[in-house]
């Protein structure tokens, strides 16, 4: 399976999961979020780049951050 590695919008390029580390593109971090319950880096980034605040990624922390902005 090839990857679209551009389309990643992860920075954190040290995670083992950042598709620009792995042919499997985005359904290892994806899946680890799931398992976790929590929202991945991306999602937040469609809502506003600015992510220094952000401490939660959580579902309901994303629901938060969202409302925020």
């Amino acid at each position: 399976m090839e990857c679209n590695q551009h389309f990643c919008t992860c920075h954190d390029t040290k995670c083992n999961l950042n598709p620009h580390n792995h042919k499997e593109g985005c359904s290892p971090c994806i899946k680890k979020n799931l398992a976790a319950g929590e929202i991945p880096t991306c999602f937040f980034k469609v809502v506003s780049e600015d992510l220094t605040d952000v401490k939660d990624y959580s579902i309901q922390g994303f629901i938060n951050f969202f409302n925020k902005h």
